[in-house]
């Protein structure tokens, strides 16, 4: 050390003592001279101290350090799909000898869970490393153990040769989602303005099919599949929530005609019917007929043969079950590959069936207790590709076929190939498939409440889990903001349940026994939030002892207390009879539930007024933000959207003292950009205030007025093809 950087030190710390002391209130120290060697004994013993104080405070701070870095590098791995860029932060942290040894093996694992991914033989590598560098981190060797045993191939789950060049996993960003042609060359889906279009596999030239879709007036395009000689599409129709077409249109746009009409057994039979894939000789279509998702008869779904010549229907089979969300019929066109959700009242673990085309046999190709999904016919029709979690994560596996029937056990081709849905397999054997990602994140900003400036811009307030976070809900006496994780690192646990102290900053994680969690709101008494999962619940945010309150009926959208406590305001998406959507008052000691009002379109949007008096909601139909008394009778409304410019809402909340209403106001879907808006809630002239987020949704105002949280959502869609997987037999 030099003296010029010694004599720096020395001030700094000198300094530091000096307002230290200024501070417990001795600003007035005698100070005695003191000999040149005094003073250089007493500089030395300092920086020996100041040294010490460093190296006995550096492990704690470099754990932190790698926790956060972990959390990035999560973000990288699930979040981004930035895997290259992920294995650099893992490793960066399993390297760091300084850092906590726990950290170290977990971003060891997952710098093998990374590679593993990608594909790369670097994965074998990296798990044998963590075994030998951790062997006291017994979870994180067990993991790395039974990831090693999988890729080294046991004879209980034999490999499978790949063909020259190795697996490859690749993005294609020219494409987005849709049906893949058999002879990969295009893809049918539905644009953004809702109107059908084909893209080229390649260049990612777009053609457009349809011009009248419409989504503010309930006409858009859905399920798209193409023939098999790339000249037709099929496709669903949906017009003014009424009904579901059918439809067929020659892949240039020209000969559009419907085979199958929505209404033919009319409107109240709220039947959908969806187009899954064309027999062989592209002269029949496969599809599902349901009932729509509004409709009690939901979990009752058929597999119909449709006439492309004339549009007759013939019965495949009655599934007694929710309606497949994948299909596929095999290359020579006399089996149907499908998936089913075994028992809908329980889980959603889903097993991959084969069907004969006139529905005569079938036989369960995965029969296993994991999710079993479908990925698709290998070309030459003799494998089935399907995901599975059976070993842990969601892998791809491959089983052979023959005569119906599973001929052989599943094979593994690719572990973690994760959340993908399938789009389609080239005759060359790549696997198109999509990725969704629904970006969410709670943010806060502080306002004036009299004259609705923002004095600070939003900030992100939860940091951990990125991209994981809703439904923010301050607390009665506003100590705490209570949000939703849509995911779990708690085993067996969909999503959990997390309450931000406002004072320290201090999250505490609540595991109520539900599942995926959504739409959450406190009740009056501050120890209980309702949250809805299948029905309505109460969870005591202390004990995590869940009450079910409400299960009769379907969306239960925007549950919301009185602040008597005694009655529990909701949306009802069943429709009954009348065919209208209904806003629904339970009484919480009764458990009676009456209707307070109905629209002929979704009202999934309300807040209760502090004083209990009104209950303000978004109104689709008449699109408007109206109030009414939460009793029911005649709304009164505070503002109108201009549907013709695409311009609508997505939240709406009361401000504490009840003279405004806060509410969003945009377009553009879900991705789309918002602003915060608040109007005088006896009427008068909306304000917009300075706070503009993308998907921003679920507003909430804290008890003191000046703070308002809400999520910010942002939804990603890509398409990647995973190419030389496939054993060379399941090649052409």
């Amino acid at each position: 050390m030099t003296e010029t950087n010694f004599d720096t030190l020395f001030t700094a710390y000198r300094r530091a003592c000096d307002t230290a002391e200024s501070a417990r209130g001795y600003p007035h120290l005698s100070v005695k001279r003191i000999t040149r060697e005094e003073d250089m004994n007493t500089r030395y013993r300092c920086v020996v101290a100041m040294l010490l104080a460093c190296l006995l405070s550096a492990p704690a701070l470099l754990s932190q350090g790698a926790s956060a870095l972990f959390e990035q590098g999560l973000i990288k791995e699930n979040a981004e799909g930035t895997l290259n860029d992920a294995i650099a932060i893992f490793s960066r942290i399993a390297g760091d000898t300084t850092a906590d040894a726990a950290i170290r093996a977990k971003a060891q694992l997952h710098v093998g869970i990374c590679h593993e991914k990608l594909g790369d033989a670097q994965a074998r590598g990296a798990y044998e490393r963590l075994i030998a560098d951790f062997p006291e981190q017994t979870s994180e060797v067990t993991a790395a153990r039974a990831r090693l045993a999988m890729l080294k191939a046991p004879r209980s789950q034999p490999s499978i040769g790949k063909g020259d060049g190795g697996l490859r996993i690749r993005s294609v960003p020219e494409l987005k989602p849709g049906g893949l042609s058999r002879d990969g060359r295009w893809i049918a889906r539905v644009d953004d303005d809702g109107n059908l279009a084909v893209e080229a596999v390649g260049t990612g030239a777009k053609r457009m099919l349809t011009h009248s879709a419409s989504w503010d007036d309930g006409e858009f395009a859905d399920l798209a599949r193409i023939s098999p000689d790339s000249t037709r599409v099929a496709y669903s129709w949906f017009g003014k929530l009424t009904g579901c077409d059918l439809r067929v249109v020659n892949i240039d746009g020209t000969g559009e005609r419907t085979l199958v009409s929505g209404d033919r057994d009319g409107p109240s039979a709220q039947t959908e019917i969806w187009p899954f894939d064309w027999t062989a000789g592209g002269r029949f279509i496969v599809a599902a007929v349901a009932p729509g998702f509004r409709n009690p008869g939901r979990f009752s779904s058929r597999l119909v043969r449709v006439s492309v010549s004339d549009g007759t229907i013939d019965l495949i089979k009655d599934l007694r079950a929710p309606r497949p969300t994948e299909l596929e019929v095999s290359p020579d066109g006399r089996w149907i590959a499908y998936e089913l959700i075994v028992n809908p009242d329980r889980d959603k673990t889903r097993d991959v069936f084969l069907l004969s085309l006139d529905g005569k046999s079938q036989a369960n190709l995965t029969a296993h207790p994991a999710d079993d999904r479908l990925l698709g016919w290998t070309p030459d029709g003799d494998h089935v590709l399907f995901a599975s979690n059976r070993s842990g994560t969601s892998d791809a596996w491959v089983v052979p076929v023959e005569a119906g029937r599973a001929s052989g056990e599943p094979v593994l081709v690719k572990r973690d190939f994760g959340p993908g849905l399938p789009m389609g397999i080239t005759p060359q054997g790549s696997l198109y498939y999509a990725i969704r990602q629904q970006l969410a994140d709670v943010y806060t900003a502080a306002l004036d409440p009299e004259n609705g400036r923002i004095l600070s811009p939003p900030r992100k307030v939860v940091q951990s889990f990125e991209g994981n976070n809703v439904y923010p809900a301050w607390s009665p006496d506003g100590k705490h903001l209570a949000y939703i994780r849509r995911v779990s690192p708690t085993p067996n646990s969909e999503a959990d349940l997390c309450l931000l102290s406002v004072d320290t900053g201090d999250c505490r994680e609540i595991h109520p026994k539900l599942g995926s969690m959504g739409r959450m709101s406190w009740l009056p008494d501050g120890e209980h939030v309702l949250v809805v999962y299948r029905g309505i619940h109460s969870v005591n945010v202390k004990t995590a002892a869940v009450r079910t309150l409400v299960t009769a009926g379907l969306g239960f959208h925007s549950p919301r207390c009185t602040p008597d406590g005694r009655s529990i305001l909701y949306e009802d998406d069943s429709r009954e009879e009348s065919g209208e959507f209904r806003v629904m008052s339970h009484d919480v000691d009764s458990g009676k539930a009456k209707e307070v009002y109905r629209s002929s379109q979704q009202i999934i949007r309300m807040d209760i007024s502090p004083d209990g008096r009104w209950v303000a909601f978004l109104e689709p139909a008449d699109a408007a933000l109206k109030i009414m008394p939460p009793q029911g009778g005649q709304p009164r409304v505070l503002h109108r959207f201009d549907l013709d410019k695409g311009v609508f809402s997505t939240s709406v909340a009361w401000s504490p003292d009840g003279k405004y209403v806060y509410f969003t106001k945009g377009g553009g879907g879900k991705q789309g950009s918002f602003d915060l808006w608040r109007i005088p809630s006896a009427g008068g002239e909306a304000l917009r205030l300075d706070v503009a987020a993308p998907g921003m949704e679920n507003l909430d105002v804290h008890p003191d007025g000046r703070r308002i949280a809400f999520n910010s959502t942002e939804v990603r869609r890509e398409v990647w093809v995973m190419e030389n997987f496939l054993p060379a037999v399941g090649r052409k």
